[in-house]
């Protein structure tokens, strides 16, 4: 029976206390990692069924009373078979052979549960205990050596399974995982030794010892070989465990120091100094290990030389080659890598080829790997982190490409490439999770580099079109001025908002000294409405050339066309033009849509009469049939016509206020006679405009025309 006086600290728990420490270690290990739920979950059975037996010898030098040795040995060493059967599902596991004995296998469970039951509850393998050297331990039960049997029956067929497996495989990095698992299972089943002992064998038992070993052994074969290591592992929970075993050993110690008299608080403030002293301890080595890895590996060389020839490459896939390159020389397989398309939801591979349907992964599929930015890689076999509803068209999508596993490779909510790991790619190391993980950070890196030198060539190329479109649209359009032919004077300006206009103007002498004036807008601005200005003043000067009668009518059918065959439909553009006659004296004149000039003329009393020419006619190339009625207007020497653009009245001040027609028209209206002349016109609306706009830029094309008969 239990009671307080059944316990008593003792120094000699220290030493057997190595076996329960390591274990946990290992227990806490197995239960942060992810993925092979099958091989973790027969270490953590394994572990945990040799557990109790290692915590009742820790307690045995401090327990006191006979009575309660005796029932904790019971439950000790009724977990032992347990321990044999799921050490070997654990070794059948670890060599692939789980599914071909999974009924053997349970079988053995299934026979072990049975010890556990018995041996617990009756003397049958532990019959009662002895005081040894300061500890107690059991002595055999009547059916000990059948248990003993059995235990060596279920542990047989692992070992052999793992042993030739670990010993005849060729050499590589999976014989030597399979090499340290043998070699920490021999030595944990060597703790068997100590049955000797409860048969009156021996003087001390080794088996706490060997199954300590075992332990350390197994926490060394997860750790630097990476036994298990199929998942990044969160170190927070094993860490947890070596400081509070190590302190909860320290404090024992200390404990089991102090008088028992000591107060209740000092006990507490050594317990709590004793994880002080251990956390310092593990941090301490932590930085002494981590000092001592500054140093580049050949893996860290392989990346650094992905980024280095990534830098010079503008296309995807070549970076994806290289990539599959440097993925082979670290992890020893060749991969293969799906590129997602920019535009759309269609894959390439490495070479550039489109995959064909079935290979695509679903839609569905790379919205959900876009937006889960925690999860970097999907095995095969551990499809827990993906919902429900997509695990069968992942899992087939994982087997049409033979992929054990896909790297993701994304950049914000954006889902740039999969790398396929292949089947034949059996385990993965941590250091090759690693070294995969970074990889697929520098492929990331690498093709939005591409992808953005590709913009900027994309631009530059865009840039020099536009440059060049604006020169030939700045080549095809008239100066300044003045341009003077017979008695007819011209000046003109345009002002592009954006570095190619939409506007246009041009001014053609003909015969008998009449002169022909042409203004237009195309709609939006930009290199479009500069290819459908340079299609209205080819037609121009071809009709210019080409005709014999210069009929008004004509002319605009002629750009009505040549607007609809460049525009495709989808520009217009606003047209005036009007023939100049000074020996009829009359100006005829189209509108198709633009904005009204003004006809300046100053009266006998010295006053300015101003008037607009008004005509009626629908846009060019807008798909309507552009037959504007000529117009006619007696024109006087001295005159003086103002044509404008939509980009004039329309300006902009700071405050948002339009120009207007209003503005234009009192400008006009204050010209005396000494301003009647076609470049000082222009300037003052010209000037009129910018002061109204008062840096503001602009937000359409500005043109100004103004044309005079001399007097």
């Amino acid at each position: 029976m239990w009671s307080s006086s059944s316990y008593e600290p003792h120094l000699l728990s220290l030493p057997f206390a190595l076996a329960p420490a390591a274990m946990l270690i290992v227990i806490a290990y197995t239960a942060v990692m992810r993925g092979a739920p099958v091989l973790r979950g027969f270490l953590l059975a394994h572990c945990l069924s040799l557990l109790p037996y290692a915590l009742v010898m820790t307690l045995s030098p401090s327990i006191t009373s006979p009575t309660a040795a005796e029932e904790l040995f019971r439950v000790g060493a009724s977990t032992i078979p347990m321990a044999a059967a799921t050490g070997t599902g654990f070794q059948l596991a670890l060599i692939g052979q789980y599914r071909r004995f999974r009924a053997l296998i349970w079988f053995l469970v299934a026979t072990a549960a049975i010890w556990v039951v018995v041996s617990s509850t009756s003397d049958a393998a532990v019959g009662s205990v002895r005081r040894l050297q300061g500890f107690w331990y059991p002595e055999a039960g009547r059916w000990a050596w059948v248990a003993l049997i059995h235990t060596v029956i279920l542990s047989a067929g692992g070992f052999v399974a793992l042993g030739w497996q670990a010993l005849r495989s060729p050499p590589s990095d999976e014989r030597r995982q399979l090499r340290a698992a043998f070699l920490a299972n021999m030595v944990t089943y060597a703790g068997l030794v100590d049955v000797g002992l409860a048969y009156g064998i021996g003087v001390f038992p080794l088996g706490w010892f060997l199954s300590g070993v075992g332990s350390l052994l197994v926490i060394r074969a997860l750790i630097v070989e990476d036994l298990l290591r199929v998942r990044a592992i969160d170190t927070t929970a094993p860490l947890l465990v070596v400081h509070f075993a190590g302190g909860g050993l320290l404090g024992w110690v200390t404990l089991s120091l102090l008088p028992e008299t000591a107060p209740w608080w000092m006990k507490a403030l050594v317990l709590v100094v004793s994880l002080l002293g251990v956390r310092m301890l593990v941090t301490t080595f932590a930085l002494i290990d981590r000092g001592a890895r500054t140093s580049s590996g050949p893996l860290e060389r392989l990346i650094n030389q992905l980024v280095v020839r990534a830098r010079e490459m503008t296309a995807a896939p070549p970076i994806a080659q290289l990539t599959i390159e440097i993925v082979d020389l670290g992890v020893g397989t060749r991969t293969s890598i799906l590129l997602a398309s920019e535009e759309d939801w269609g894959f390439t591979t490495q070479t550039g080829e489109p995959l064909a349907g079935e290979l695509v992964p679903d839609p569905m599929i790379v919205s959900w790997l876009a937006e889960e930015r925690g999860l970097w890689m999907i095995f095969a076999d551990d499809l827990e982190t993906v919902p429900p509803d997509l695990q069968d068209a992942v899992r087939d999508l994982l087997d049409r490409h033979r992929a054990r596993a896909f790297v993701v490779t994304r950049s914000g909510d954006e889902l740039l490439a999969l790398i396929a790991i292949p089947r034949t790619l059996r385990r993965f190391r941590g250091r090759q999770l690693e070294f995969l993980a970074r990889v697929s950070e520098r492929l990331a890196e690498a093709l939005l580099h591409a992808r953005m030198a590709r913009r900027a060539a994309s631009r530059a190329v865009l840039a020099r079109e536009v440059e060049l479109a604006a020169t030939v649209q700045g080549e095809l359009l008239p100066g300044k001025g003045p341009h003077v032919h017979g008695a007819i004077t011209v000046v003109g300006s345009w002002r592009p908002a954006t570095r190619c206009a939409g506007d246009f103007w041009g001014v053609y002498p003909l015969v008998d000294g009449r002169v022909l004036i042409a203004i237009g807008d195309v709609t939006g601005h930009g290199v479009a409405s500069a290819m459908v200005t340079a299609g209205a003043v080819g037609a121009l000067d071809v009709w210019v050339r080409r005709a014999s009668s210069f009929d008004l009518a004509e002319l605009i059918a002629a750009l009505d066309a040549a607007v609809r065959r460049v525009g495709g439909g989808e520009l217009a553009m606003t047209c005036f033009a009007a023939i100049l006659d000074p020996a009829a004296k009359e100006i005829r004149f189209v509108s198709c849509g633009h904005p009204a000039p003004y006809l300046c003329r100053k009266t006998a009393a010295g006053a300015l009469e101003l008037s607009a020419l008004v005509g009626r006619g629908n846009l060019l190339g807008a798909g309507v049939p552009a037959a504007p009625k000529v117009q006619q207007r007696a024109l006087e020497p001295g005159d003086l016509v103002v044509w404008y653009t939509d980009g004039v009245i329309d300006a902009l001040d700071p405050a948002g206020k339009t120009y207007g027609d209003r503005r234009l028209q009192q400008l006009l209206r204050k010209l005396d006679r000494a301003q009647l002349s076609p470049a000082v016109v222009h300037d003052i609306v010209q000037a009129s405009v910018a002061t109204h706009r008062a840096g503001r830029a602009l937000i359409d094309d500005e043109t100004v025309v103004v044309g005079q008969v001399r007097g």
